[in-house]
């Protein structure tokens, strides 16, 4: 036990003094500690919220909650059934696996060290401290509760993955036992959901808001658990917090006591995991391919066995084609296409059934580029600049970088074009409306693709990703503060016939910065060593 608490201590004091050759990340941890801090302090010290001030149906952020825990549980539950999940990493394996300590202690280790990864990676909560605040009228109790809700879930869910895979593995039978539960309460949570509506005479959106918040939800595990703590600590009822609290408690020993009881050495159950995780990291890092399991049968065309086309530079073009057609037979249109298409779709349907006002519809627009700065910040040129090829192709900088940059530029005008055409259809909106949405959208993507570019230029190498969400934030003002002023003010200049140019001015901006920033860092190329590190 000496030894591992040794580990642990020595772990963090070497992640500390390490910030002594990087500067740079230790004014960023400053800066996010700082932020934590500024948050909470304001939290505490402004005033209650006035009892005329309308706040948003908190239903709303219990549904947030339960879509989340319901989503964990499927991914782990399903994660269970494959492969698992596990509490370590490679090093631990090399080291404490083969070392002469208790699997129960070394178990123990890995429970504390996931608590506080998860624990750190929920810091982003109190990041909301603001929006949750005004939108709820929440005070610091509530957004802490969220706080340990995450980590909560983090922490049971891949215990219980664990666990289940402990259950299952090699036995088809159990296997579908715990597929039959999974979908038999999904099933059951819709019937219910649709009972609930038809009895009320209620819309679909306030039918699930009202099971969610039913009593009857609390109990299912961790959706449920999740839910009925958060409004136990804003209704302040203490049996609807310990409630949750002994279900997590119970079930989690209960899953430990599988562990180190039912089958002391599960050494060998958490190594395939670990395994798993680590090839799944490491081909993300080098931009290959995760390999699955494929079902279905494939078939070759032999008339086509690869790149046939492209010279010199746009060869890079030609091969990211081939590597998306070989993930998606649509190319461009991914789950992630498909995801904000079905989300833009059903909020279109209810603007239109609501008659929302004008303001809601640029809210979805502004939804969705929001969602779209996180899913294009690591694109295909991050990829080939930890490759040799891109320095070996004799072109010039500017053209290598906009090759291997141009799927990324094309990826959202294809996804533009798809989403808001179901958005107009659905919602009503002015169809020329819908035509500056989408190219709003396309020029916002354009401008993330440089940012990407620009984090290279600015940091080299292949910069941290914590590293990236707060420089691009900082860019992203800068960027975004002039773009949207220009938008507003055409929006009050110009009259009611021609309201939709009031996106115009934006795309323009966009535009004008992403050109900007590929002139700037043209010679990328010329100006970065290949290191060959990650």
């Amino acid at each position: 036990m000496k030894a591992l608490v040794y580990l642990l201590i020595t772990q963090l004091k070497n992640r500390i003094l390490s910030l002594k050759k990087k500067p740079a990340m230790l004014v960023l941890y400053c800066f996010v500690l700082a932020l934590i801090i500024f948050s909470i302090v304001m939290i505490c010290i402004s005033d209650k919220e006035k009892s005329t001030m309308q706040f948003a149906d908190e239903r709303i952020l219990f549904l947030i909650i339960a879509g989340l825990g319901l989503f964990f549980l499927y991914a782990f539950t399903t994660s269970g059934l494959s492969t698992g999940a596990s509490l370590f990493t490679m090093p631990d394996i090399g080291l404490l696996f083969v070392s002469p300590i208790s699997s129960k202690i070394i178990l123990m280790y890995g429970l504390i060290t996931t608590l506080g990864k998860a624990l750190l990676g929920s810091i982003f909560i109190f990041y909301q401290i603001g929006t949750l605040k005004t939108s709820f009228g929440y005070g610091f109790t509530e957004i802490f509760a969220l706080f340990i809700i995450l980590a909560l879930m983090i922490l049971f869910c891949q215990l219980m993955s664990i666990g289940i895979y402990i259950f299952s593995n090699g036995n088809s039978s159990r296997k579908n036992l715990v597929k039959s539960i999974l979908y038999a309460a999904i099933i059951a949570i819709l019937l219910i959901t649709l009972l609930v509506q038809k009895q009320n005479q209620v819309g679909t959106l306030e039918a699930i808001l009202s099971v969610v918040n039913s009593k009857w939800f609390g109990y299912i595990p961790v959706a449920g658990w999740s839910t009925m703590f958060f409004i136990g600590v804003v209704n302040k009822s203490v049996i609807s917090i310990l409630i949750p609290c002994a279900l997590y408690l119970v079930m989690g020993i209960l899953i430990v006591s599988l562990l180190t009881v039912g089958k002391a050495d599960y050494y060998e159950d958490v190594l395939v995991s670990t395994e798993f995780t680590y090839q799944n990291r490491l081909a993300a890092k080098e931009g290959r391919n995760i390999s699955r399991k494929i079902n279905r049968k494939i078939k070759v065309k032999k008339d086509n066995p690869g790149i046939g086309n492209g010279k010199g530079a746009m060869t890079f073009l030609y091969k990211h084609l081939l590597e998306m057609r070989r993930r998606s037979r649509f190319i461009f249109i991914d789950s992630y296409s498909m995801f904000i298409i079905v989300g833009l779709g059903i909020a279109g349907y209810q603007l239109r059934i609501k008659d929302a006002s004008d303001k809601a519809y640029y809210i979805a627009l502004a939804l969705v580029i929001y969602f779209q700065y996180f899913a294009t910040m690591m694109g295909k040129l991050k990829d080939e600049l930890i490759k040799p090829y891109i320095y070996l192709i004799p072109e010039n900088s500017m053209k290598k970088v906009f090759a291997a940059s141009l799927t990324s530029l094309l990826k959202p005008c294809v996804d533009a074009v798809c989403m808001f055409a179901v958005f107009t259809v659905l919602s009503g909106l002015n169809p020329l409306s819908g035509v500056f949405f989408a190219l709003a959208y396309a020029a916002s993507g354009a401008v993330f693709v440089g940012m990407t570019v620009l984090y290279q230029r600015l940091l080299g190498g292949q910069p941290n990703i914590v590293v990236q969400i707060f420089i691009g934030i900082g860019i992203l003002f800068l960027v975004m503060v002039p773009s949207i002023g220009a938008s507003v003010a055409a929006a009050v200049l110009l009259p009611k016939k021609l309201e939709f140019l009031c996106t115009l001015p934006y795309s323009l901006f966009c535009l004008l910065f992403t050109l900007f920033i590929f002139i700037v860092c043209r010679n990328l190329i010329d100006k970065t060593e290949y290191t060959g590190k990650f």
